[in-house]
């Protein structure tokens, strides 16, 4: 008879049981050291065991581009979550729905954060035979949200005359070629980023790139705000 292994739920309760016991302050010091130990083995058991799961049931999006980034970020985002929260797990749910929910939650809240907090949207079209709907692409509003009403031309504008020069003197890596006014014009030209990290030679995933972006954007919206809207 083969070795049977514990089930994600059976990992789940052990390790929220251990993370409740280290906090329990009636304990002694070495129950509640002990405790945390053990929860700690769990739920490394228990990522292992999720991650599998997840690659199965949850797949990594086929198309490339911010779709990809944005699974990538919400999974790293829920992982974190459910090592810290473990006692939160409900017992009398399957893990991989509460997983379902918290994925959906963190999706939205990378949504949130994206392009200075503007709105990023997807959209579906057509589906398969079983009649569920299949994600097609994303849609990126890549301008915050005080200026959306700004013609497009006007913002191109302002990004091409980039009157301080701090657009053109924020480089990424050093990169002369890479500077986040490249970056940014190189959007208004619907390039995904899998198509800028190529043409300015900046290895070999998008992530790091987009990172330096969204950075950017939280640092010099006070400088689009100054030119375009204030």
């Amino acid at each position: 008879m083969g070795k049977s292994f514990p089930s994600l739920e059976e990992l789940a309760v052990k390790a929220q049981k251990a993370a409740i016991q280290a906090e329990d302050d009636s304990l002694s010091d070495e129950v509640r050291q002990q405790a945390l130990l053990e929860k700690q083995i769990v739920l490394t058991e228990l990522m292992t065991l999720l991650m599998e799961r997840i690659k199965v049931e949850l797949p990594k999006p086929s198309n490339m581009g911010l779709s990809e980034y944005i699974y990538e970020e919400t999974l790293q985002n829920l992982m974190i979550y459910i090592f810290q929260n473990i006692d939160r797990y409900n017992s009398d749910k399957p893990v991989m729905a509460w997983v379902r929910f918290l994925l959906n939650k963190r999706k939205n809240n990378v949504f949130n954060w994206l392009n200075w907090g503007g709105k990023v949207s997807y959209k579906y079209e057509g589906g398969n035979k079983d009649g569920d709907e299949y994600e097609i692409d994303f849609i990126e509003s890549y301008q915050p949200p005080s200026l959306n009403h700004l013609p497009s031309e006007k913002l191109m504008e302002f990004i091409q005359e980039d009157p301080e020069g701090l657009l053109a003197g924020k480089l990424f890596k050093k990169n002369p070629k890479a500077s986040f006014q490249a970056i940014l014009l190189k959007k208004y030209e619907d390039k995904s980023w899998e198509e800028i990290t190529q043409e300015l030679n900046l290895g070999e995933t998008h992530g790091p790139i987009y990172s330096f972006y969204r950075r950017c954007c939280d640092e010099f919206s006070p400088y689009f705000r100054k030119y375009l809207w204030e």
